[in-house]
């Protein structure tokens, strides 16, 4: 039997997949003294430049990135995001500048400016800060705007890494479902249930996966 989840649902299980902001061991890239903190708007240009090129030479993580984005990558959007690193930083004082990154991310993400939330999160994966983190979170962006063909793609690119990530298996289990493949969604979630389980940084992707698994028991 086919089974999509209700709207409600929906958001409730992608609001519990948000990223958060950094906390204690969200790691810093090696290249991060290399960062001029006061002038994220080269880091954001620099990134965006690497993944026109990737998705040129034909790399469909790059060109899935690049879907969700739009026109969010854009000169005057990377001014626009430059203001609100800077201010940010001014707000919370000196920070390891992937690590403002990250916050800014998951601000923009809460306030569903998902096109910002991706730039910030493409940047860091080009700076190859927490991968399995912001490719996840990348995945869960595609999920939010609907693109579940560019979500499935960056779970399971998610999923080939060494860190498993319980967050790539909740969207890759959730997108599954949106195409009606019940077992095999419920595999996913099931597994990123299992990493999540005993992790209080992961507690809300737990409560994610068992919410769905419900949902599909008792359909």
């Amino acid at each position: 039997m086919e089974l999509s989840l209700e709207n409600r649902d929906i958001e409730i299980v992608l609001d519990l997949l948000a990223p958060r902001a950094a906390g204690a061991g969200f790691a810093a890239p090696a290249t991060a003294g290399a960062i001029d903190p006061t002038r994220p708007d080269i880091v954001l240009r620099g990134a965006r430049g690497a993944f026109e090129a990737r998705r040129w030479s034909g790399d469909p993580v790059a060109s899935a990135v690049l879907a969700l984005i739009r026109g969010d990558w854009s000169d005057d959007a990377i001014a626009a995001l430059h203001e609100t690193i800077v201010a940010r930083q001014a707000d919370i004082g000196c920070r390891e500048p992937s690590l403002l990154l990250h916050d800014c991310a998951a601000e923009a993400f809460a306030a569903d400016k998902i096109g910002c939330a991706a730039v910030l999160l493409a940047t860091l994966l080009h700076l190859q800060v927490e991968q399995a983190e912001t490719l996840s979170a990348l995945a869960l962006c595609a999920a939010r705007l609907g693109q579940f063909d560019e979500a499935l793609l960056l779970a399971n690119e998610c999923l080939k890494l060494p860190h498993k990530h319980p967050r790539a298996y909740c969207i890759a289990g959730f997108c599954e479902l949106e195409r009606g493949n019940r077992k095999a969604a419920q595999s996913l979630l099931a597994v990123g249930a299992r990493i999540a389980r005993g992790r209080p940084d992961f507690a809300e992707m737990l409560r994610a996966a068992q919410r769905v698994l419900l949902i599909l028991h008792f359909a």
